[in-house]
């Protein structure tokens, strides 16, 4: 560690400390004065659930199937787009070209996946083994059971208006993306 980095450590630590008490009651009055606290934020709420499902998903697929959570999303991602190319994968998961890679080649070595690279030159084909094929409809089967719980509660109306609210966020975020990308 560097002698400023100590230095600023050092300083934080000598820093008297307030109370959680006295943290909590700041962090209200702080909230209370815009309105809002961040638990409050769709975004929030959002990004806790699909955490907690994402997190649940990989402890079956792991347990089921032998999958972490970059090879569960893969296998789920061909197996709904098949063929696919490495670049159009990536996106679809939103990770670097690189994780993605690591994850296909782990696949490949797996015999659940095969990576065909085009006669052009330009980029590779990603598809999923007759292994893979059936791998993919397990772990479907699996999905589903899971979504099926977790819509257990929903009547036929209110399960079609959570998907076109859904679909109505998942667009106005794409939206608010592309401002953000542009500006």
């Amino acid at each position: 560690m560097g002698k400023v980095a100590a230095n600023r450590q050092d300083e934080f630590a000598s820093r008297p400390r307030a109370s959680s008490a006295r943290g909590a009651k700041v962090g209200a009055k702080i909230g209370a004065k815009i309105g809002a606290k961040p638990s409050d934020l769709v975004s929030s709420k959002v990004i806790r659930l699909a955490n907690i499902l994402r997190r649940g998903s990989t402890l079956v697929y792991r347990r089921k199937f032998g999958l972490s959570q970059v090879e569960w999303r893969i296998v789920a991602l061909v197996g709904e787009h098949a063929p696919v190319s490495l670049n159009a994968l990536a996106d679809l998961m939103g990770l670097d070209k690189g994780q993605t890679s690591r994850g296909v080649s782990a696949l490949v070595a797996r015999r659940l996946m095969l990576r065909e690279y085009r006669r052009d030159g330009r980029g590779i084909r990603i598809t999923l083994t007759a292994r893979g094929a059936e791998l993919y409809e397990e772990l479907m089967a699996s999905a589903l059971a899971r979504n099926r719980v977790l819509l257990r509660g929903m009547n036929d109306t209110e399960k079609m208006q959570f998907f076109k609210i859904l679909d109505r966020l998942t667009a106005l975020a794409r939206s608010i993306l592309e401002q953000e990308q542009n500006a």
